[in-house]
């Protein structure tokens, strides 16, 4: 995850939350082999993590290098696999059903429903 390292590990600029003490509640997760904090809105509102987790964001925010590291996870295809693999992009952030669901739509539920973001750790 090198080239993503620097977005994991700079620390965000959080300003004053709506309970007025200027502090978030952050949720320790463990994404591959590095630990972040996350704020928990963003995992336990899918509004908030559907705004962050976006196609848009793929587009517009995520440099070159982000995507082309983050495209190396996505499945290899014989035949036309960067269009293949585009193809796939659109159909996860649409929200299209792949088996059993939707991967994001999937593990947003998961980190708002579970223990497992509570106890620190998601895989």
């Amino acid at each position: 995850m090198d080239s993503l390292d620097h977005m994991l590990t700079d620390p965000l600029e959080l300003g004053p939350c709506g309970d007025g003490h200027g502090t978030r509640i952050m949720e320790d997760c463990l994404l591959g082999g590095t630990r972040v904090s996350l704020p928990e809105d963003l995992l336990e509102d899918p509004e908030i993590f559907f705004d962050v987790v976006s196609l848009s964001t793929w587009e517009e925010v995520l440099s070159d290098s982000q995507r082309e590291h983050l495209q190396q996870f996505l499945p290899h295809f014989p035949e036309d696999s960067l269009e293949q693999q585009n193809q796939l992009i659109l159909a996860l952030f649409s929200g299209e059903n792949f088996r059993f669901g939707n991967p994001l739509h999937i593990a947003q539920k998961l980190f708002r429903d579970t223990d497992s973001v509570e106890s620190g750790f998601v895989q």
